[in-house]
């Protein structure tokens, strides 16, 4: 999936760095070969991360199973149709949301990809005279917590006790838990786990 999706990117960004005339065979940080994109793997570099966190929330989503690759008679895996959809979905929901970018306006990550390689040609060209790679941080809404996770499903009955919570509410978050869920609880239980 990691691979299938890093393809993606470096597709983009190829189509980017082209659109600005640079030329793709000459790098900084990976070898300068004629056969071999160093600039594109350089820019890739920058915005791998968003490949690797779609392939987590993917994971995360539990959308994905065993019988949804394929083994090849060499023993190579691939992905089916189902999980490259799937894939394909997630990278782009992340590459399209909208981040604080210049002037404090809302831009997707593949204008935010754009205007960086423009930038770049423009201080390759001397437009410019300083340039630095400005990206936003992805900002992850996450409701679960892997500490808060570990001590509900280590939590005793005498815990459970002392800190006042139903035998039954604790039943359900442990069951949503051991199953890969993300269990629903409310502020006052979560105050009393903490």
């Amino acid at each position: 999936m990691l691979n299938y999706g890093y393809a993606i990117l470096e597709s983009e960004i190829r189509k980017s760095v082209n659109s600005v005339g640079l030329d793709y065979s000459i790098g900084f940080l990976h070898e300068i070969n004629q056969s071999r994109t160093p600039l594109v793997y350089d820019i890739q570099e920058l915005f791998r991360w968003l490949i690797d966190i779609s392939v987590i929330q993917l994971l995360e989503e539990k959308k994905i199973k065993k019988s949804d690759f394929i083994i090849t008679e060499n023993y190579h895996t691939r992905l089916g149709e189902d999980v490259v959809k799937l894939l394909i979905e997630k990278i782009n929901s992340n590459f399209n949301a909208k981040y604080n970018y210049k002037n404090n306006k809302q831009y997707s990550y593949q204008i935010i990809l754009q205007d960086n390689i423009q930038q770049l040609a423009n201080f390759i060209m001397d437009k410019k005279k300083e340039h630095g790679f400005d990206i936003p941080k992805l900002k992850l809404n996450r409701n679960d917590n892997l500490e808060l996770k570990e001590k509900v499903l280590r939590m005793t009955v005498a815990e459970r006790e002392r800190l006042g919570i139903n035998k039954s509410t604790l039943w359900y978050i442990k069951k949503n838990l051991s199953e890969g869920n993300t269990p629903k609880i409310y502020q006052k239980i979560l105050l009393k786990i903490k």
